[in-house]
């Protein structure tokens, strides 16, 4: 492996400066934000060294492509894939009455269905875990009452259908095939932007007790379209600020707060993973593309349907090539 360069002692101020200084004006907003939202030390001076380096290779080159490829490499590997993925996730048969998510025969490999068929468990304990409630909102899921006295009273916070989300998109998972092959660079790009280790996530880690998280319906429509995150506080154990952006999700009436509790010896969802999310909605809402990628995402509906094979890694692809698209004729 070559040895890492050495940064210098402001590499972040030095890094933006960069950017102002050699950046396409298309791509400065995303590099800024990347450098200001990536959420630890480590990952900031991640993207710091990538632009630094870029910026070098600027100075000896010529090439003013360097810093538009380090735009790009972490808008393909890091914004596109948790947006177009988010919300992908399928679950088992004993919950598609009311979920109206995917099932396990809609899978495509014997991997694939034991990942989906390994969500039961997984769901039952983390509504165990989170109380039946959206852990934002606080609304408790109707069919938890069920079961419970012909007269219940309804909860200061009211009731809606819940859905076990996962932080980290169950799409990403690793996996073998021929779409898989783009897997590995966003895994890659994830743990620098993240500045976490992200390998227990990977293969049947996906679905672990830390990396799900119960949510409305409605607050899981907007957490998986990155317009609703929670931020760690610090030194607030499992206290997280809750963020919202858009046109919607701001107006949702959400608290301000929320401090996460188990109602079993459940593990609670991992701050890092939270953090991450968090950061990459930032970036997105931040980097002056949101609306691009809306329109993006809404080309790829139509397309998703004409589809031979509709698996999120061709689906990641396709926005990757429209979104691409796009970009050169803004140019």
């Amino acid at each position: 492996m070559p040895a890492l360069s050495v940064l210098p002692e402001n590499a972040v101020v030095h890094a933006a400066a960069l950017v102002h200084q050699y950046a396409h004006a298309r791509d400065q907003a995303l590099l800024l934000a990347l450098l200001q939202y990536a959420p630890n030390e480590k990952s900031k001076a991640n993207i710091a060294r990538k632009i630094i380096s870029s910026a070098d290779s600027y100075k000896i080159d010529g090439d003013s492509r360097c810093l538009s490829q380090v735009a790009d490499f972490f808008w393909r590997n890091v914004i596109l894939p948790v947006r177009v993925t988010g919300g992908k996730t399928p679950e088992p048969r004993s919950r598609l009455s009311h979920s109206g998510l995917s099932s396990a025969e809609h899978v495509r490999s014997p991997g694939e269905a034991e990942a989906v068929n390994d969500l039961k468990g997984v769901i039952e304990l983390a509504l165990e875990r989170d109380g039946h409630r959206c852990v934002i909102s606080g609304k408790l899921d109707p069919e938890s009452i069920a079961n419970g006295p012909d007269v219940f009273p309804t909860p200061d916070c009211g009731l809606e259908v819940t859905r076990v989300a996962h932080i980290i998109p169950f799409s990403l998972r690793d996996c073998s095939g021929a779409t898989s092959g783009h897997l590995p660079s966003i895994w890659s790009a994830l743990e620098c932007f993240g500045g976490v280790d992200l390998g227990p996530l990977m293969h049947g880690g996906i679905n672990s007790l830390d990396n799900v998280i119960t949510l409305s319906a409605t607050v899981h429509r907007y957490f998986t379209e990155l317009q609703v995150a929670l931020e760690p506080l610090p030194d607030a154990p499992h206290t997280y600020a809750v963020r919202t952006w858009g046109k919607v999700a701001p107006r949702l009436g959400l608290p301000k707060t929320v401090k996460l509790s188990s109602a079993s010896a459940t593990p609670l969802p991992n701050p890092a993973y939270l953090a991450l999310h968090c950061a990459v909605c930032r970036v997105l809402w931040a980097s002056a593309r949101a609306e691009e990628l809306k329109d993006v995402l809404d080309d790829l509906e139509e397309v998703a349907l004409l589809a031979a094979d509709g698996s999120s890694a061709n689906l990641i692809n396709i926005a990757i090539y429209r979104s691409l698209a796009f970009s050169r004729t803004e140019v």
